[in-house]
């Protein structure tokens, strides 16, 4: 409503509007007529009295001559103001292109200095101990797609020492059902609650482990039976791969070994000999099982190398800026039983590391 007034009083006042121009033209019509009996009084008077019409013509060509001015400046203004605001606006658009480059060029710097990061302390780490022959660090994310678990593992940095032959994996996905995804890590949960000794009471104890059994032989039972079902290696899929993993990983639980204990036994049987092989060779699964249990897990290099005989990994989980890493190095195994305490030279190498991740 407003508006409309506003814009009415503005056309009333515009000197050249139709209703301004009528005006002029009675007025003027009134400069050339005689006055007359039958004409109203205001209209003799202003017949008579030529002065005031005079007055308002003159008034009406100089107001008109500064409202055209005043119109026409207002105009360039808007005029320039618009030109102005196009800038702005192309400007603005220049910047946010801008900001996005330096946030991008940033983002890659940040990853740049991370990527230095982590191999100095890799360099280090593998330089300055003499059991380790190399290092990797990889990313890893756990998201459920429907009702499947899929683990990612992305390779991120690695140094190897001078004639180490190490094969990287560049970026690989672990598949497993969610229930038994959820069964797993509960049963995982029970046994570490078991090992650190958190339990006092002998009869949670006792529950607890229990428990612990039932869980490890209703999915290794599973898991065998459906392992052993396979007839050829054209019938594994990649969910076998991980089940075949989490079998050794049962074990390892079930005899209550420590994760850093190697262990080669054959699990399917002689006559699913050719099936197993491919099964812990056909694709890298170790670094899986430091996933799973949150801690540190150990396993031996299994296919046929000269130069990788007696290797054995070690893996371990870090959280690093919020984003999750597994740590791989690997050692040589050779008669190492004989001169040290393997856990406890495992634990100082990680402690290593990690101090050595923190001071770069």
């Amino acid at each position: 409503m407003k508006k409309i007034v506003k814009n009415v009083i503005i056309a009333l006042l515009n000197p050249v509007s139709p209703i301004v121009i009528l005006a002029v033209g009675w007025l003027l019509t009134i400069l050339v007529t005689s006055p007359q009996p039958d004409f109203p009084r205001l209209i003799n008077y202003l017949i008579a009295d030529k002065g005031a019409i005079l007055f308002f013509l003159l008034f009406w060509l100089v107001f008109s001559v500064i409202y055209t001015e005043q119109v026409n400046r207002i105009r360039s203004l808007k005029e320039t103001i618009e030109l102005k605001d196009e800038i702005i606006k192309e400007k603005e658009n220049q910047l946010n292109h801008t900001a996005g480059l330096v946030l991008n060029r940033s983002g890659d710097f940040a990853r740049f200095s991370r990527q230095l990061r982590f191999q100095d302390a890799l360099a280090g780490f593998v330089k300055n101990n003499i059991l380790v022959e190399s290092a990797q660090i990889y990313t890893y994310s756990i998201k459920r797609i429907n009702r499947d678990v899929v683990i990612k593992v992305v390779y991120d940095s690695a140094y190897v020492y001078d004639d180490v032959d190490i094969n990287n994996l560049a970026q690989t996905y672990y598949e497993l059902d969610y229930s038994e995804y959820a069964q797993l890590k509960d049963i995982i949960n029970m046994w570490k609650e078991l090992s650190i000794n958190s339990v006092t009471s002998m009869r949670e104890k006792d529950a607890l482990i229990k428990e612990v059994v039932h869980g490890i032989e209703t999915l290794f039972r599973n898991y065998f039976s459906e392992l052993c079902g396979l007839q050829d290696i054209k019938e594994i899929e990649n969910k076998h791969f991980t089940k075949y993993r989490i079998l050794t990983l049962l074990i390892r639980l079930a005899r209550r070994y420590s994760t850093t204990t190697i262990d080669n036994k054959n699990i399917l049987g002689e006559a699913n000999k050719e099936i197993e092989y491919y099964l812990l060779n056909g694709k890298r699964t170790g670094i899986l099982s430091s996933i799973l249990l949150e801690d540190t897990f150990m396993f031996k290099y299994t296919r046929n190398s000269c130069r990788k005989d007696g290797r054995a990994y070690v893996c371990f989980p870090a959280n690093i800026s919020n984003q999750n890493y597994i740590i791989v190095f690997s050692i040589q195994t050779f008669d190492l039983d004989e001169y040290i305490d393997l856990e406890q030279e495992i634990d100082n190498l990680k402690r290593d590391f990690v101090n050595r991740l923190n001071n770069y």
